[in-house]
């Protein structure tokens, strides 16, 4: 397994090549469909044992969150599945068509890609604290408790290995791939890529959505750069794992309950 030599990661030209014979249009209703059927999916799990739950101890119950990370867990495998099942229609090569190239310097090119992410994001969140230090709290809300329950590996599984595989597969891997051969290029379907893939986090607040969109650039230039999206999807796996780190060892913020889960 071994390519051409990649180029360092500042100056010269993207090593990424968009090889989908998906016409855009059709790519576009095909993410659309992945992320509806993937949410049923994971909704109707969590209303089964939400029901299931409620009946066995004779009550009725609110949302628990041990079973929401279960059914986000679903959700993702389900993306997953079919990203990589739609990926090989219209005669396109699955590896190709989602940028799954193996690379030569693998690792050296992940931590230099990581060690960029941390310098450009973290310098944003670092000012994000220090402005709006209330929006980073109410980000990170939901996040804290579930930190301090017995599931907690739930939201490891969900945010270090989950997301970055089917976030990335879905958003820079197939539709990046479509659109990228139009007249937009690659950074104009990169900027719909990733407004598309800061949508998904529409709970957060403005800060956190600015955070989330600026992470996404750094992902799709990584791609760009390296041309295999095994690299992004292995930052955002180490960017995830950095804040769920940070998040297990600061103490829960004052006013906010620990959620058993």
């Amino acid at each position: 397994m071994s390519t051409a030599k990649i180029s360092p990661l500042v100056g010269g030209l993207g090593r990424y090549k968009p090889e989908t014979g998906w016409p855009p249009l059709r790519a576009c209703f095909m993410t659309v469909l992945i992320l509806v059927v993937s949410a049923l999916s994971g909704l109707t799990v969590f209303l089964v044992a939400a029901d299931w739950s409620s009946l066995s101890e004779g009550r009725s119950q609110g949302p628990v969150p041990a079973q929401l990370l279960v059914a986000q867990l679903l959700m993702q495998i389900a993306a997953i599945a079919m990203v990589v099942w739609a990926a090989e229609f219209y005669r396109s090569d699955r590896s190709k068509a989602l940028a799954l190239r193996p690379v030569t310097g693998f690792w050296t090119i992940v931590i230099k890609s990581f060690v960029l992410i941390l310098l450009v994001s973290g310098s944003f969140s670092a000012l994000a604290w220090y402005l709006r230090p209330q929006d980073v709290v109410t980000d990170l809300a939901g996040f804290w408790p579930l930190m301090k329950g017995q599931n907690w590996w739930l939201l490891l599984l969900v945010a270090v290995i989950g997301a970055p595989l089917s976030e990335e597969l879905v958003f820079r891997g197939f539709l990046q791939s479509a659109l990228a051969q139009t007249r937009l290029g690659f950074w104009g379907a990169a900027l719909i890529t990733n407004t598309a893939w800061t949508a998904l986090h529409a709970g957060y607040t403005l800060t956190g959505l600015v955070d989330v969109f600026v992470a996404g650039l750094l992902f799709s230039w990584v791609l760009w750069r390296s041309g295999s999206l095994w690299v992004p999807i292995v930052c955002h796996a180490f960017y995830n794992g950095l804040i769920f780190a940070v998040l297990w060892v600061l103490p829960l913020p004052d006013g906010l309950p620990t959620v058993l889960v």
